[in-house]
């Protein structure tokens, strides 16, 4: 924990010591400490590892810059004095600081510069610099860290202004990019408040060394690692031309290729060293190519390549050249830093100011902004983020385009922007624009749900589906009526010519909904049911001649229950076996149909394929060969019982069987079905004459008197031939008017239950969300609304910091306490218990939950800051859509206090007020970035450095490439250290 107590008293303190600086230590200072400050801090209590008590002299509270760097943080910070202490005057606070600020110079001035440590290249740095070192035009192995990949070259935008539209992804999560056969290694650890490239972080073991040296064979060796992907392929491993000096053209090749690898000049005993290996090998019989892959492969295994180190002064302007590189451009320098490194006209201020303008408007910036913005806002958190699926199903609606991938691209674009306009960094907090695809205003702005209005219409357009059918209905009933007026006095006079000559009392017009007669086609006089033919079939005789093929009818458009089918066939040249005369199929194998055969008793068979409806019909008898006429009816009862009549008598016993399934449109008749039970034949050869399908059980009465040739049927061939031209001409006309009503009816859109039209409704608002959360189009948008927009309140940022069923407001308060405030609070004790997330979680907020937790004294002093923080983002839910309430019907309350001197209500004043901070904020994005820029954490000395950046970039406005040049001409960056 921080010296607390003890920088409250020494505020209050030296409002009456009135100190200028170091000077006064033994007669202000001293006195002070022992009056008012060691009964916390040397006593009894060493609070915060303090103790002022071994603080004799301004000698040894000099040697102590770390305590006076975190007093003037204390005390900048409002932290100190305490809450409950009174604040101190504003002109007597700027000079303490002022005060502080200048022992802190005098107490760094003299101290020794620290070299940096020796460390490795980490995984991104690797990468870059394998790609720029052979130009290849693809990444050497998939990089997750890269969170955005563009597809647009706005980066180089001339005028310095983004495009409107921006295509854009994340592929982090596909596991994409880089040559095959290549894996790169471990993702680098980030250090504590850091990036990953901090040096202490990267340490080289000897598993690390092995590992290096097979990733480098494997490039080398990769099928992708050729002259298409390869920019240097025709100068480095391209064969020269036969006859030239073998190791003059080795050297000349090695010696810019080394000296990029290494990042310094070569001296000529290692370039001779990597020639004469080379020159061994092609003269021992490798291909020239191979040989340069051999040398290649070495030169990324070895030391110089895969550390970065500042030992040697006389380095120092190579140590700047790869410094600004690997700050830039994540990669070695390139020939034209290397070639002023070389003339030690690096650092010169023209030199300078000109080298950081080329490198800024270079297209290798990408990796800066691909690296830093992302790091220092912990966005790869993001991508880890997993909501409650039961609470938040749309997060996850596309497993591999979950919603975090849009979600961390949009605060990535906003800084983008940033850069390539170069504007002022407070505009990351509360931006008058952004980037969002249609996903995300679809997120920050609907209900995620179909619209009601859309749900109304669609209700609408349902009933006026209902009605529209009842029309059709209509119309197709009246057509009917006129068609059956029309013809129904024709067809009784026949019918009653057709009784009168036969002798029948009673007749019945048995009206078939299907009738084949068998002359030349395969056409249905009545409805439309043509048959299909499958294999051979011949017309003879006023027949169908069927041989081993078979005859099948379209889907029927009514179920096959209380139906009759009807045939008369010839049988000719029938084999031993037998087969399917006529019968139906429903869905798949599902079949009743007809069989004969000779050998066995009883072969009048009815049943489906490998079902158990098979079934004998009782008391039948083998059929024997013969060439009369055979009329055959099988009809369907609605309770289930079949009956087979031949020869208009019943044949066999009925028998019943659970009723069987030919539903509507799923069922089709079948003639001449080649049936294969046990035992069964192979071929059917049979003659048939006419069919038909009636809409109900034929009564015995009715089959009797067809089988007797008493029709009781006029076909339409007999009806053609009583009507008059004129009459067969109105016959047509109704026809026609008749079938387009059916088909009116048949492509009318059918009603549907009002769930399913819900469950419709949400299917294609998920299909329209699906499509959005896999588009790659960012647009320019305004900011409407003041609660959204900016690094802060944005979903990527407030999903990350919150778990899968609640928010996390001192995740939230820390993230923003360290990303914004650069002041990382500590670890929280051991000994405190974790918050209890459900204790009370149906009856209070969350603050109220909290409130009880911060009572803990250890807790109290990190809460007092955090919690302001985290709960003035208490708007909005876990995955960053606004909320007014609790899912327990309280009301959120987001007020609090930033800084101890500004009130805020929401969400809204909360950001103005940290724009109101814009120098505090300045001055924490500087140190973030001066820590990238180093490669290593701050020390007390540093804080001098960003003070100085700080002051030279505010008459600027803060501008983003503004602190870049100058964290570059600062100091500490320049020398080595």
């Amino acid at each position: 924990m921080r010296a607390g107590p003890f920088i409250s008293q020494l505020c209050l303190l030296l409002l009456v010591a009135d100190c200028p600086g170091a000077s006064d230590f033994n007669t202000f200072l001293k006195p002070l400490f022992s009056d008012h400050c060691i009964t916390c801090h040397g006593e009894k209590k060493t609070k915060g590892k303090v103790n002022l008590k071994e603080l004799r002299t301004a000698k040894q509270f000099l040697a102590k810059p770390g305590l006076i760097k975190e007093m003037i943080e204390a005390i900048d910070a409002r932290d100190m004095p305490p809450e409950d202490e009174p604040e101190l005057d504003e002109k007597i606070r700027e000079k303490l600081l002022v005060t502080l600020r200048g022992m802190l110079r005098e107490a760094t001035e003299d101290a020794e510069v620290k070299s940096m440590p020796i460390r490795r290249l980490n995984r991104f740095q690797y990468n870059n610099a394998v790609r720029d070192l052979f130009q290849m035009k693809r990444a050497v192995f998939s990089l997750p860290e890269k969170l955005m990949t563009r597809q647009d070259h706005y980066l180089q935008a001339i005028h310095g202004k983004m495009p409107d539209r921006v295509n854009v992804a994340c592929k982090s999560l596909d596991g994409s990019g880089g040559l095959k056969g290549v894996d790169a290694y471990p993702k680098d650890l980030r250090a504590a408040h850091g990036f990953d490239n901090q040096a202490d972080q990267l340490s080289l073991s000897p598993l690390h060394l092995d590992t290096f040296l097979k990733l480098s064979v494997s490039i080398l060796e990769s099928p992708d690692f050729n002259p298409g992907t390869v920019g240097v392929w025709k100068d480095f491993f391209a064969a020269p031309a036969t006859g030239e000096d073998l190791k003059g053209e080795l050297a000349k090749r090695l010696q810019p290729f080394l000296e990029q690898a290494f990042r310094n000049a070569v001296e000529a005993a290692t370039l001779k060293r990597y020639t004469d290996y080379a020159a061994t090998r092609i003269t021992q019989g490798l291909p020239f190519a191979e040989a340069m892959k051999k040398v290649a492969s070495a030169v990324l295994s070895s030391p110089l390549f895969l550390y970065r180190h500042e030992a040697l002064a006389k380095d120092q302007p190579y140590h700047l050249a790869s410094r600004l590189s690997f700050f830039l451009w994540g990669s070695s320098p390139d020939a034209e830093l290397l070639r002023l490194a070389g003339r030690g006209a690096l650092s010169t201020p023209e030199n300078l100011d000109r080298t950081i303008d080329r490198m800024l408007a270079d297209p290798k910036i990408e990796r800066f902004l691909d690296a830093f913005p992302a790091q220092w806002m912990q966005l790869e958190n993001v991508l880890a983020v997993t909501p409650d699926p039961k609470q938040h199903r749309l997060f996850s609606l596309d497993e591999k385009h979950p919603a975090s991938l849009h979600m961390v691209l949009e605060p990535l674009l906003l800084f983008d922007a940033v850069f390539v306009e170069d504007r002022p960094v407070i505009e990351l907090i509360a931006p008058t624009f952004g980037y969002q695809s249609d996903f995300l205003k679809t997120w920050y702005g609907d209900e995620l749900k179909p619209r009601e209005e859309d749900l109304q219409k669609a209700i609408e357009d349902n009933e006026n589906r209902k009605k529209r059918i009842v029309e059709l209905g209509l119309a197709l009933d009246k057509k009917e009526k006129e068609l059956g007026s029309f013809i129904e006095p024709i067809r009784k006079r026949l019918l009653a010519e057709r009784a009168t000559a036969a002798e029948v009392l009673d007749p019945v017009d048995l009206r078939p909904v299907a009738a084949w007669e068998f002359e030349g086609d395969l056409k249905s006089s009545v409805g439309s049911f043509p048959l299909k033919k499958h294999g051979a079939a011949t017309f003879r005789e006023g027949m169908v001649v069927l041989n081993g093929s078979y005859l099948q009818s379209p889907p029927l458009p009514f179920e096959l229950r209380a139906k009759s089918l009807e045939a008369w066939f010839l049988l000719k040249d029938l084999n031993q076996r037998g087969g399917g005369v006529m019968g139906i199929q429903g869905p798949g194998d599902f079949f009743d149909t007809i069989v004969l055969g000779e050998r066995k008793p009883r072969h009048w068979i009815s049943g489906s394929n490998g079902f158990s409806r098979t079934n004998d019909f009782a008391d039948s008898q083998p059929e024997k060969r013969q060439d009369e006429m055979i009329h055959l009816v099988m009809t369907y009862q609605p309770d289930g019982l079949i009956t087979l009549y031949r020869n208009g008598e019943v044949y066999g016993k009925p028998y019943k069987k659970p009723l069987a399934t030919f539903p509507q449109g799923k069922s089709s008749v079948l003639f001449g079905l080649r049936h294969l039970p046990p035992g069964g034949g192979k071929h059917l050869s049979v003659r048939i004459d006419k069919a038909r399908l009636y809409d109900r059980a034929l009564s015995e009465k009715e089959v009797a008197e067809a089988a007797r040739g008493n029709q009781l049927f006029v076909s339409n061939k007999e009806l053609l031939a009583a009507l008059s031209p004129e009459q067969r001409k109105a016959k047509g006309q109704l026809e026609k008017q008749l079938k387009d009503s059916r088909n009116a009816l048949k492509r009318a859109p059918k009603p549907v239950d009002a769930n399913k039209l819900k469950g419709e409704a949400q299917k294609r608002f998920d299909n329209a969300m699906r499509n959005k959360m896999r588009s790659q189009v960012f647009e320019r948008t305004p900011t409407s609304d003041p609660r959204y927009g900016g690094i802060i309140t944005n979903a990527g940022m407030l999903s990350m910091t919150s778990g899968p069923r609640r928010t996390h407001p001192i995740a939230r308060g820390a993230w923003i306490i360290e990303v914004i405030l650069n002041d990382p609070p500590p670890p929280p004790p051991n000994d405190v218990p974790p918050l209890d997330e459900d204790a009370g979680a149906k009856t209070m907020t969350i603050r109220e939950q909290f409130a009880v937790h911060r009572k803990h004294p250890d807790c109290a002093g990190c809460h007092a800051k955090l919690d302001p923080l985290g709960f003035a983002l208490e708007n909005f839910g876990v995955t960053g859509r606004w909320r007014d309430r609790y899912e327990n019907g309280r009301d959120v309350d987001p007020s609090g206090i930033l800084l101890r001197r500004h009130a805020f209500d929401g969400v809204v004043r909360f950001k103005a007020s940290l724009v109101k901070e814009e120098k505090r904020f300045a001055r924490a994005f500087i140190a973030h970035l001066l820590r990238f820029a180093l490669s290593r954490e701050l020390r007390p000395a540093d804080a001098l450095a960003v003070d100085a950046i700080v002051q030279e970039t505010e008459k600027e406005g803060f501008r983003l490439k503004s602190l870049i040049r100058e964290v570059i001409r600062s100091d500490v960056f320049l020398r080595s250290g």
